[in-house]
């Protein structure tokens, strides 16, 4: 099971990749697509308050193993290390595809939750060598808000319905470490297409 702690993606934000999530061996997809998300981020560790963040998304990527989707929406197509992004974990694509398209799902960190999200700042604060000031990556894990899907990838239902479409609505996050000083929050929609069969590109 992913842990969603940030002790377990304090080594670098690409651990996800090495666990199976968004990983280019598993055969992680790039989509062509569109998004606007922007909120606020503090992260007094790098120096940053900015009440009107963009993320200015330009990278969509997702991958599917058994019923979970798992979704990076990333600015440029730098490793995870050197970017900041987005990742959306769905636990049960089918029940999101049957049940909840156009209704809004809860997001928070429970393990057990439908739908998890963490959010990197690993280009507006760099981290690790060769930038030693900031030793820990800036991770930060939802705690509240919502998702709406207008549309989502669930190839044992519909395999050839391949767009993911959806919005993010207030969606809360904070270091788990230090809550109260690293936060912030997104708000906004994406849209891409899931591409089967083609490998994650990693750099521009």
């Amino acid at each position: 099971m992913v842990s969603w702690r940030r002790r377990a993606v304090s080594r670098r934000a690409s651990q996800w990749c090495v666990l199976g999530l968004l990983t280019v061996a598993a055969g992680c997809s790039v989509g062509q697509g569109q998004g606007e998300l922007s909120g606020h981020v503090v992260a007094p560790e790098c120096e940053i308050d900015e009440p009107m963040y963009e993320l200015a998304p330009s990278f969509f990527s997702g991958e599917v193993t058994a019923d979970q989707l798992n979704i990076r929406i990333q600015r440029g197509s730098e490793i995870e290390g050197y970017s900041d992004g987005l990742m959306i974990q769905v636990r049960d694509v089918n029940e999101v595809f049957r049940n909840r398209i156009g209704l809004p799902i809860e997001i928070d960190a429970h393990e057990t939750s439908l739908v998890q999200a963490v959010f990197y700042l690993n280009q507006s604060c760099p981290s690790g060598f060769p930038d030693f000031f900031v030793t820990q990556p800036v991770i930060m894990e939802a705690q509240s808000g919502a998702i709406v899907f207008h549309a989502i990838y669930a190839p044992d239902i519909e395999p050839g319905a391949v767009l993911i479409e959806g919005e993010l609505i207030d969606v809360r996050f904070a270091a788990t470490d230090a809550p109260e000083e690293t936060n912030g929050s997104l708000s906004g929609t994406f849209s891409f297409f899931y591409q089967r069969g083609s490998p994650a590109q990693r750099f521009p």
